[in-house]
């Protein structure tokens, strides 16, 4: 063999060498399972679910990885599927976790319907809100054609529901300057709050719903958050009363828990198969 086959051979398997570093395949949480006693596991921060078994970057966001081994351990959580979670303060900031401690509030409903203008206000109200309305109840009524808002009281509940649409049709009378006028039939807007006393009240947005239990994400310590499941009533303005799950004084995520979600599901895989092994 001459020198000129050497060196090219030399070439073909330092490249063959250089394309097996940077096309190793990316894990999944089996595999990383499987590996985890042996080798080092690295994910992206935006997109938890890409784990490799070496540093680089994600394929889907182009963000450095981030080494699994970086992160304290935790203990697991009661909820199936999920575990608690660090997350440092620089990547809480780069993904916009923020976070609200919990405190009681008034439970404001507000009844949302249509009507018009017959010299007083009719206002037509779903059977299932009944139950909140009374006669003196107050309303505000929104005539869309002045810009305006006026205040106004119920004074009259219909005896009999509508089979077709399913309402009962309220009364109300206005408080408004009299020189205004309005035209018969004008549509209006009805809002009528209904305060149904004080509770523990969470955020919509801080609700991970399932469709099977809803879950929120409670920061235990500066960097360390637990999957929590709760049980709500009623669905207010401002979001969920609390039945369960939580207590006063408590700090949850408000904002950013779509990655302490995902994250969480991961990594209780991660562990689930270890001790599998």
């Amino acid at each position: 063999m001459n020198a000129k086959n050497i060196i090219l051979i030399i070439i073909i398997a330092a490249i063959a060498l250089g394309i097996g570093i940077f096309i190793r395949p990316q894990l999944n949480p089996n595999q990383a399972n499987s590996n985890q006693g042996h080798h080092e596991i690295w994910y992206c921060p935006m997109h938890p679910q890409i784990l490799y078994d070496h540093p680089g970057h994600c394929p889907i966001c182009g963000m450095d990885l981030v080494q699994k081994a970086d992160a304290p351990k935790q203990t697991g959580s009661t909820i199936e599927g999920y575990t608690t979670i660090a997350v440092t303060a620089q990547r809480q900031q780069l993904v916009g976790i923020r976070t609200a401690i919990l405190g009681k509030q008034s439970l404001i409903k507000t009844i949302r319907t249509a009507g018009e203008y017959e010299g007083q206000v009719y206002a037509q109200v779903f059977e299932g809100d009944l139950e909140f309305i009374k006669v003196g109840h107050k309303a505000i009524v929104e005539v869309p054609a002045y810009h305006k808002k006026y205040e106004g009281v119920v004074n009259s509940i219909d005896t009999s529901i509508d089979e077709t649409s399913r309402t009962i049709r309220v009364r109300i009378s206005l408080k408004f300057n009299k020189q205004r006028k309005f035209k018969t039939n004008m549509f209006v807007n009805v809002e009528l709050p209904v305060n149904l006393g004080e509770a523990i009240i969470v955020p919509r947005d801080a609700v991970m719903d399932t469709g099977v239990r809803k879950i929120v994400f409670v920061q235990k310590d500066e960097g360390t958050f637990e999957p929590r499941e709760i049980q709500t009533g009623w669905e207010v303005d401002d979001g969920f009363e609390v039945k369960s799950g939580l207590k006063e004084g408590e700090r949850i995520v408000v904002s950013g828990n779509f990655l302490l979600d995902s994250e969480s599901r991961v990594q209780a895989g991660i562990e689930q198969g270890a001790s599998h092994e």
